[in-house]
């Protein structure tokens, strides 16, 4: 949590003229009303929704003039907790786009976006799952920015040399380009914010395999830019939401079926038309909206 008191709000806003300030995900709601809203300032916020509660909903309406959201399940969230949140459609921007794939014929890579491997993501599942399909072209490169459960990770990859480990935080154009060179984003969830790894595959014309659930189906329809497994609930978060934990099974037929050659071209065109649907000027249009409805 950050800790702005609200006498810097107002004058940091002063010295700058601003006219309206994008918070995210920040929790000071008294500060922000006091230092902000009540001088006139227009509030825009937007929350990792996985971490609001109902208990933030009441404040957060106060201290914002427009709560924003950026899919569908987060919408559907907010509306139950009593917030008329306004849309912003989130696309892949034009830094991923730029972004030109180099990927090995001989080989199947299936990335497996772990970020600070965490309890959201299913890694014994997916391990799992993986080592159930016997393909020796496939490959799980598990990336992540820190090296917690570097000993699992260890004793995973040296069971089977399919897989790498790569755990470090990398320059940001490295590791895109590292990302882009794969041929298939592994990322079920057991829940998740906006799903980051999702836009930047779908940026890549990459194939996709998650879970069945939201916002994670909102980006991939099955058959189409990926393949969908089924979950089954498992727990809650802090702030309520379901956790879900893939269908090993359901899984590893999956991995087994994106090694096909001809199903994942037809996969990776359906990526393809899906990053056309999610072009960045209609990230910019929205936000534009958003603005143009609070002057």
């Amino acid at each position: 949590r950050q800790e702005v008191p609200p006498d810097e709000y107002a004058r940091w806003a002063a010295d700058n003229r601003l006219d309206a300030v994008f918070l995210d995900n920040t929790y000071e709601f008294d500060d922000i009303r006091a230092g902000l809203r009540d001088n006139g300032v227009a509030t825009v916020g937007r929350f990792v929704w996985e971490h609001f509660s109902s208990e933030d909903a009441a404040p957060a309406a106060d201290a914002f003039d427009v709560i924003y959201s950026l899919t569908a399940a987060e919408q559907d969230r907010y509306r139950e907790m009593g917030i008329d949140s306004v849309p912003v459609r989130w696309g892949c921007h034009p830094e991923l786009t730029s972004v030109v794939p180099r990927r090995d014929p001989e080989t199947v890579t299936m990335v497996w976006p772990g970020s600070f491997m965490g309890r959201r993501k299913p890694l014994d599942e997916a391990l799992e799952a993986f080592g159930r399909v016997p393909d020796q072209r496939l490959r799980l490169l598990l990336r992540g920015q820190v090296k917690r459960k570097a000993g699992k990770l260890a004793d995973a990859a040296a069971r089977d040399p399919r897989i790498e480990l790569l755990l470090e935080d990398r320059p940001t154009a490295e590791h895109l380009q590292t990302f882009a060179n794969c041929d298939v984003c592994l990322t079920p969830s057991r829940w998740e914010g906006l799903g980051l790894p999702l836009y930047e595959a779908t940026a890549f014309g990459m194939p996709i395999i998650t879970n069945d659930n939201p916002p994670m189906n909102e980006i991939v329809e099955d058959g189409f830019n990926g393949l969908l497994v089924s979950a089954h609930p498992d727990g809650e978060t802090r702030s309520g939401l379901t956790a879900y934990t893939p269908d090993v099974d359901d899984l590893a037929r999956a991995i087994e079926r994106a090694a096909d050659d001809e199903l994942r071209s037809r996969l990776a065109e359906g990526a393809m038309e899906v990053r056309d649907r999610l072009s960045w000027s209609r990230t910019v249009e929205d936000v534009g909206k958003l603005l143009g409805g609070i002057r």
